[in-house]
């Protein structure tokens, strides 16, 4: 098999597991709960603090921690994570 050749399957074996992941990721976010997910959009997303969160969705602090941390988990069992 040529250089070329080789490169081209390996490009396309990428394309295809960063696809696979991108479902994997999708179905385990709509596995969370609707604030669940804007917690976790928020702040993987847009990168906001706990503090700044709080205020977008007008929860306590201490309610974004938890409920950040619940979702995190449950996204690490059903991605198979430790």
């Amino acid at each position: 098999m040529a250089l070329d050749e080789e490169l081209e399957a390996l490009a396309v074996e990428s394309d295809v597991a960063r696809s696979d992941t991108r479902l994997l990721l999708r179905g385990a976010l709509l596995s969370l709960t609707r604030r669940e997910r804007a917690v976790v959009a928020l702040r993987f997303y847009r990168d906001l603090t706990q503090e700044d969160i709080a205020a977008e969705l007008g929860l306590s602090q201490a309610q974004v921690s938890r409920t950040l941390s619940t979702a995190l988990a449950k996204l690490r069992s059903t991605l198979g994570e430790p």
